[in-house]
């Protein structure tokens, strides 16, 4: 089969865990995103479910109070799941083709995550909180919705890391384990001075892609000027073949498929990790609190017909 993103990015990957694509969302794409996150903090939809990046906690959207909203930073999970233009747009057929090449796998998209600011997070590996059942099965993009500022915390990253033999934990998984995180957080320090490998960070434009490898170490740089805004939206996206394994509900997308899951649960008192933490090996047990699993796609199906490669689209 012909290569999509050609062999010099192919190598590209494989060698640094990440790769940029230069203006490849068109402005009504940018604008559909940007519109849905306004929409949902005028509707308020009961379903929508955020996350305060200041107190670090977890709520619907309907309790942030209008003080939160205006001064606090949040992200915006899994919009995908409500909105069918965001949903077209995060997986449309062109950015398929990519993420399959990468993945080796048709994509399914598991979560979204809209910013409006940085995000400050530490450095981490993405296989620590959104766990894929196989090791590496896991990619992610970052879609910028204007342009990045080098004061308003962009996204830092770590070529190379992804050659890191991953921690595992005591557990026998990737999956986060609370008390060695700070062994965790050694064992990386280290590995990163042994391969000299040293921080970069993304100062987008408007309609830029970053996607990055499972185990891309990368994290959110600190916002310099308060009040700075660097609009976005964040996708991780598991592997058909896995999320068949687990008998997810997939349903049909122009490039892959997305998955059909319940809002995120919110706790009824105090704080929780503002960062979505998911074991895709927990899946099914969070899937069958579903009243409505209907449309569950059997395993087996003759692959989708695509268009042909879009080489030219991505130079």
């Amino acid at each position: 089969m012909t290569s999509v993103i050609g062999s010099k990015r192919k190598a590209f990957w494989a060698d640094n865990g990440f790769l940029v694509l230069p203006g490849f969302f068109d402005e009504d794409e940018c604008q559909a995103v940007a519109s849905a996150s306004d929409r949902v903090w005028e509707a308020r939809p009961a379903d929508v479910v955020v996350d305060d990046l200041v107190t670090n906690s977890r709520r619907r959207i309907t309790d942030v109070s209008e003080d939160d909203a205006r001064n606090h930073r949040f992200k915006i999970n899994d919009l995908y799941l409500s909105d069918e233009r965001l949903r077209s747009v995060t997986l449309s057929e062109r950015l398929g083709m990519v993420l399959e090449e990468l993945l080796g796998d048709e994509p399914v998209a598991c979560n979204t995550l809209n910013f409006d600011y940085g995000s400050q997070q530490a450095d981490h590996l993405d296989t620590l909180y959104m766990t894929p059942l196989t090791d590496t099965a896991l990619v992610a993009t970052w879609m910028a919705l204007e342009d990045t500022l080098a004061d308003a915390g962009p996204l830092r990253y770590f070529p190379g890391s992804n050659h890191i033999t991953p921690y595992r934990f005591s557990t026998g998984s990737y999956h986060v384990n609370l008390p060695e995180m700070e062994r965790w957080a050694d064992y990386m320090a280290d590995q990163l001075d042994r391969k000299g490998l040293e921080e970069q960070r993304f100062l987008a434009k408007r309609g830029d892609l970053f996607i990055w490898h499972a185990l891309l170490l990368h994290g959110g740089s600190e916002i310099c000027r308060p009040g700075l805004t660097r609009k976005s939206l964040v996708t991780h996206f598991f592997t058909q073949s896995d999320c068949e394994k687990l008998g997810s509900d997939l349903r049909p997308s122009p490039g892959g498929w997305w998955m059909r899951k319940p809002p995120l649960e919110v706790p009824e008192e105090g704080a929780r990790p503002a960062i979505p933490t998911v074991n895709a090996a927990d899946l099914p047990a969070l899937q069958d609190k579903q009243a409505d699993n209907g449309g569950l796609l059997p395993p087996g199906r003759e692959p989708r017909v695509r268009m042909e490669p879009l080489e030219t689209a991505l130079d």
